[in-house]
């Protein structure tokens, strides 16, 4: 998929999600969605469930203020039930790509791969449109003579947070944002801004 391509489909997900009315900013916790009836998230579950493969392409801040493109690996996910995905195999390096402590991002990058556990929220039915809210990943991280846990902290019920289906290709695209890292509890400003997104298929 070319960087171009990359950027048509998600100016038309922006585009979509800032017309949609009502989808929440609101705390809580469970896995309802608002506004859709149980007949109509069913709907959207029967056309978005499964499994999906493709590319998950990491973009990072640069000095200007715009996102870049810093690499395009292979991604997998599923969505078993309607109010859960899974990322499988998630890279542990993706996310060092944006640690500016070298002895932590060093550490974090060999880490071994994670399965990324989402909540999901279905909010529009055409395009079929969902909020992606990741658990904490947690890392126990051997670096600076000692162990640390590590705990990378996500967006959660942010609409640009999300994953939309692109009715032209049947491509599903989802999007998550790391928000915060925190070493042995305490909140750090080792992390700068990044995005990182798949554009997959079903399998």
């Amino acid at each position: 998929m070319t960087t171009k391509h990359f950027f048509s489909i998600l100016l038309g997900c922006l585009t979509a999600l800032c017309v949609t009315s009502c989808l929440g900013s609101d705390d809580d916790a469970n896995n309802s969605s608002k506004g859709l009836s149980k007949a109509e998230i069913a709907q959207c579950y029967l056309t978005v469930g499964g499994n999906y493969s493709g590319d998950l392409l990491y973009f990072s801040k640069s000095d200007d203020g715009l996102f870049e493109e810093v690499d395009t690996l292979n991604g997998a996910w599923y969505i078993p039930t309607d109010s859960t995905l899974f990322i499988t195999d998630f890279p542990s390096e993706v996310l060092a790509e944006n640690v500016i402590y070298s002895e932590l991002k060093e550490a974090l990058a060999d880490a071994p791969d994670q399965i990324v556990k989402c909540r999901i929220r279905f909010v529009e039915t055409s395009p079929v449109q969902f909020l992606v809210n990741p658990y904490t990943l947690e890392y126990t991280l051997h670096y600076g003579g000692g162990d640390h846990k590590v705990q990378v902290v996500f967006y959660n019920e942010n609409i640009y947070s999300f994953g939309i289906l692109n009715a032209e290709s049947r491509e599903l695209m989802l999007k998550i944002i790391p928000a915060y890292l925190y070493v042995d509890g305490k909140q750090t400003n080792y992390l700068t801004q990044s995005q990182i997104i798949f554009v997959s298929r079903k399998q």
